[in-house]
């Protein structure tokens, strides 16, 4: 009743509705906020505040406030031939000479401001201090490249600003003979526009401490790092990724024209690895939204012929998405209003894939649904108004509910912990809600508006009708009466064939809980050719395979002792212990062993003395012993290195190794130190968090999605065996997908496959079971409907026929929006969206097309052999 009221209302006020949802766009693109300004991205910064990578990195940010790199940049001279020479170290040196340089202007500016850095955090008089850090930088900015008259003229200003004449005509006169032309210029800091990469400190084989750190133990690469403040997936790190690349393209050039052409520069690091995944989505994102429209709009020719048929989807859709992306990115200010600071709404960038994808898909079946209708309806009658107020009559309870299975799957990721699922299931359902009602009432008011002119080039309804059939009747009339005669073999041939591909998923899921195994290696998402990911797998050939993710361990003692000599012999216990749990350690670096050594007795050869003088110094304190004053003695800090991928399942179980050992040598310990708490910080803790999470979420949001579309498909059909049976096909489906999936992935990439991506599975399994539902609803509906008409067997006939051919098409747009996603560069979005395509075929082809129809005739089998019984009696 009520959509035969918007049916009629629709068509009589077609203008006023088209107005509305243009005025509606339009201030969707004016008004703040904008989609690109409030999304954020990345993974391990969304990780529950009670997993214990989070409480370690909230311990290590107050102990260490001086310490407040987020991320790196690392820049990587190597060669692969031999070790390099000294001319070489030298090029090296000289190429972290402008970064040194770029780090005084950084500091010297912020002390200048009035502002203060964290690095002199506890310090008197810290402007001063920062100035003095400033200085120390530019002395070894031009101590790399004696060449580089930057510093020199730097120090002169600064000397100049604090009277020190002598020491500004020195440092002036220095750089005058490195660059004559100076002579008549004014002090002023050089460059005018340095590098501003929110660079924190910058690290070079000759820094005291972390130093030996940078140079390979087989010579044959060393390191350059730019620590930045800026977080691992921070948006601003595809700006600082670009201007690091450039970089290394201008040294490149010059080692060619200096003949070192052997060099082997690049840049990595997880500042330069954010940059490139975030660049991989945006170009993902950008490929998907191109590939889905035209995908769409080719598939809408192929079906209608009719151009002007097409503005009805496209339009309808290209306005809801308007709205509903404003919509979401205005959830995000929420928390703004009075009242209302408890809302944490956020919304991420990689979700705009899956909303564009879905969206289309979605939106353009909606419509081909009201269109299949309406074209039903011209058969009967050759009134145009007449044929749009039917169809939506008919279609819109059908489209509601199919819409309704969606949104309410997706909204069960609401109940996950993991912040980025908690928000993009609902975020993606309210675009959903959007594009129904925009469907619902914007696409009949276009219909309603062009009148004949939706018809061109055809011309009139009649013609229209017998142009745009899709398919044919005959096939789908084969079909049904083959379902009808033999549904329980049909049924068995095809759970059996497809039970090959699908049963090791089902039996891993009982067996241990998980379908199949997933990576959680976000650095294997790049492709290789990127220069962040080519660098860092060079590296791995000279450094350990843990370089680039080390172990963080603080170890918290109330007694306030470490910098005393009982708490210096636990530091050095703690190293031993670490050292035994496995041979892939490779590092530990304390304070006690500031050059990553295993501890030993005293020796006084020459690393054995360095490391005495190294144990006294500025950075050693700084870097292993907490500085903040209220926790100064109790925290102190371990830097473990280890040969293992950081984002591998074998990381995952040394670090479990290392912290159960660590916690049994606590324990023999005498008090007070056998009150030691352990915290462990780092990518493989993340990782570790992310996979505990994410497991448990998924079983979660599992439950929920299975019980709540199995509840919306009960107020709809109100046949409770039809909707476990729906629920059941489409798990089968799920599971079928999954392993088919991982099977052809295995293949393709033989070489350096690990795993699927840890999102497949659940993002896979929310929107097949919620999405895969639409056409089981939109059959199952229409069937009940002809059923009442014609009976249970011809009623079955008639409902197949009708919709066979318009469910196949929408299968085939909803898989094509799907298969855009492949067209990008993120694999794991790769592996997403070929699961999504195939899950979609399959939903279409077999539980639509064969496994739904067969159970609908074995029950009109049982029930009319029921029924016989009963008569008998």
């Amino acid at each position: 009743m009520f959509f035969q009221k918007l049916g009629k209302f629709v068509v009589q006020y077609p203008v006023p509705i088209i107005t509305f949802w243009v005025i509606f766009a339009a201030l969707a693109i004016a008004l703040p906020p904008h989609w690109n300004d409030v999304t954020l991205d990345g993974d391990l910064a969304f990780l529950p505040k009670n997993m214990p990578s989070v409480e370690a990195d909230a311990l290590f940010r107050r102990a260490f406030p001086q310490r407040q790199a987020k991320s790196q940049l690392v820049f990587a001279v190597s060669r692969a031939d031999a070790v390099l020479s000294e001319d070489d170290l030298r090029f090296a040196d000289r190429m972290a000479s402008p970064l040194q340089n770029a780090q005084g202007i950084f500091l010297y500016r912020s002390a200048e401001k009035g502002g203060t850095e964290p690095l002199t955090a506890g310090i008197e008089n810290q402007a001063a201090t920062t100035i003095q850090y400033a200085m120390e930088a530019w002395e070894e900015a031009a101590l790399l490249d004696p060449r580089n008259w930057h510093p020199l003229w730097n120090m002169a200003l600064v000397s100049g600003e604090q009277g020190k004449s002598n020491e500004k005509q020195q440092y002036r006169q220095q750089a005058i003979a490195i660059r004559p032309e100076l002579e008549n210029e004014k002090l002023e800091l050089v460059p005018s526009d340095p590098f501003d990469w929110n660079q924190f400190d910058v690290l070079t084989r000759h820094t005291q401490v972390r130093g030996d750190m940078l140079t390979s133990s087989d010579g044959h690469a060393v390191l350059v790092v730019v620590e930045t403040r800026n977080e691992f997936m921070a948006t601003d790190n595809i700006r600082v990724l670009q201007e690091a690349t450039a970089y290394v393209e201008t040294w490149r050039e010059r080692a060619k024209v200096e003949g070192l052409a052997h060099l082997e520069i690049g840049v990595t690091g997880n500042a330069a690895i954010g940059g490139e995944m975030l660049l991989a989505a945006k170009e993902s994102i950008a490929n998907t939204e191109l590939y889905t429209i035209l995908l769409v709009v080719v598939i809408l020719l192929v079906i209608y012929r009719t151009p002007m048929m097409l503005t009805v989807p496209l339009l309808s859709i290209a306005i809801s998405f308007i709205i509903s992306s404003w919509l979401v990115a205005l959830l995000t200010q929420v928390h703004y209003l009075p009242g209302l600071e408890w809302v944490d709404f956020k919304v991420f960038k990689t979700s705009r894939i899956f909303i564009v994808v879905i969206l289309f898909g979605a939106g353009t079946d909606f419509c081909l649904f009201l269109i299949g209708r309406y074209r039903e309806e011209l058969v009967r009658c050759r009134d145009h108004q007449w044929a749009i107020a039917q169809a939506l009559a008919g279609v819109g309870e059908a489209l509601t509910a199919s819409a309704m299975t969606t949104v309410v799957g997706l909204g069960m990721m609401f109940f996950a912990d993991f912040e980025k699922y908690r928000n993009s299931g609902p975020a993606i359902g309210l675009c959903l809600l959007v594009t129904l009602l925009t469907c619902l009432t914007l696409a009949p008011a276009i219909m309603r508006f062009l009148g004949p002119l939706l018809f061109w080039p055809w011309g009139d309804t009649q013609q229209f009708v017998e142009k745009s059939r899709p398919v044919t009747t005959a096939w789908w009339e084969q079909i049904s009466n083959w379902i009808c005669r033999w549904p329980g073999m049909t049924l068995m041939v095809v759970v059996v064939v497809l039970g090959i591909v699908g049963f090791p998923s089902m039996w891993n899921r009982i067996r241990t809980g998980q379908a199949v195994e997933v990576s959680y290696d976000l650095f294997g998402d790049l492709d290789s050719d990127r220069m962040a990911k080519q660098t860092a797998l060079r590296l791995r050939e000279h450094f350990p395979l843990g370089e680039s993710g080390p172990l963080t361990i603080l170890a918290v003692n109330s007694s306030g002792q470490f910098g005393e000599r009982e708490g210096r012999s636990v530091i050095l216990d703690l190293s031993r212990t670490i050292f035994a749990t496995d041979e892939d350690v490779e590092q530990v670096f304390t304070s006690e062993q500031p050059l990553g050594d295993k501890p030993a007795g005293y020796s006084f050869s020459g690393r054995g003395r360095q490391v005495i003088l190294l144990r006294n110094h500025r950075r050693t304190k700084e870097f292993f012993l907490a500085q903040e004053p209220k926790l100064r003695g109790e925290i102190a800090l371990l830097r473990v290195i280890v040969d293992r991928n950081p984002f591998s399942n074998e990381a995952i179980a040394l670090l479990g190794k290392i912290e159960s050992d660590l916690k049994a040598k606590i324990e023999t310990l005498p008090s007070p130190w056998n009150e030691t708490k352990i915290f462990i910080q780092g990518t493989t803790p993340s990782i570790r968090d992310l996979r505990f999470v994410t497991q448990r979420d998924q079983k979660r949001i599992e439950f929920g999605v299975i019980v709540a579309v199995f509840f919306v498909l009960l107020v709809i059909l109100r046949r409770p065996f039809v909707c476990a049976y729906m629920i059941l096909s489409v798990l089968f489906s799920y599971y079928v997908t999954l392993g088919f999936t991982e099977m052809v992935f295995r293949t393709v990439f033989a070489d350096s496959y690990q795993a699927l991506d840890w999102k497949v599975p659940l993002f896979l399994f929310v929107i097949l079971a919620a999405i895969g539902q639409d056409y089981n609803v939109y059959l199952a509906t229409r069937v009940f409907e002809e059923q009442k008409r014609l009976g249970p067997r011809q009623g079955l006939i008639r409902g197949i026929t009708t919709t066979g051919g318009i469910i196949t098409s929408c299968g085939l747009v909803m898989a094509g929006t799907f298969a855009s996603m492949c067209m990008g560069t993120l694999l794991g979005v790769i592996e997403i969206g070929f699961a999504l395509t195939v899950g979609v075929l399959l939903d279409t082809f077999v539980v639509r097309t064969i496994m739904l129809p067969c159970f609908l005739a074995l029950m009109n089998q049982y029930t009319k052999s029921a029924d016989t019984g009963m008569a008998g009696e």
